[in-house]
């Protein structure tokens, strides 16, 4: 049975801000998975939310991210087999996309 995996993210940057802001950093995101043996290997863009999917252990995730005016909301529905990783997921997300939103420091 898939889990699914929700996280809220916050931040001041309004929505079109934060949409910038996460469209910037795609690559470094990018990066980071392939520093842990993940690869992503879908990423559509539809108004204000991205469909992405996740390659890992063999399995591709599949999430949608979904930015509103203050906080950035993340779904993922993995794999029963993979469900043991959710709460290390929700956490490298969370972080993640703080650095991601982080407003700069005047």
């Amino acid at each position: 049975m898939a889990k699914p995996v929700s996280i809220t993210i916050s931040h001041d940057l309004g929505r079109e801000g934060a949409i910038a802001r996460l469209r910037g950093g795609i690559d470094r995101i990018r990066d980071r998975l392939g520093m842990v043996k993940m690869q992503l290997v879908e990423e559509s863009w539809e108004g204000d939310s991205l469909r992405f999917g996740v390659a890992a252990l063999g399995y591709t995730v599949r999430g949608k991210l979904d930015v509103e005016d203050a906080l950035v909301r993340v779904e993922v529905m993995l794999p029963w087999v993979l469900a043991v990783f959710a709460e290390k997921l929700r956490l490298g997300v969370e972080k993640q996309g703080q650095v991601l939103l982080e407003k700069p420091k005047a």
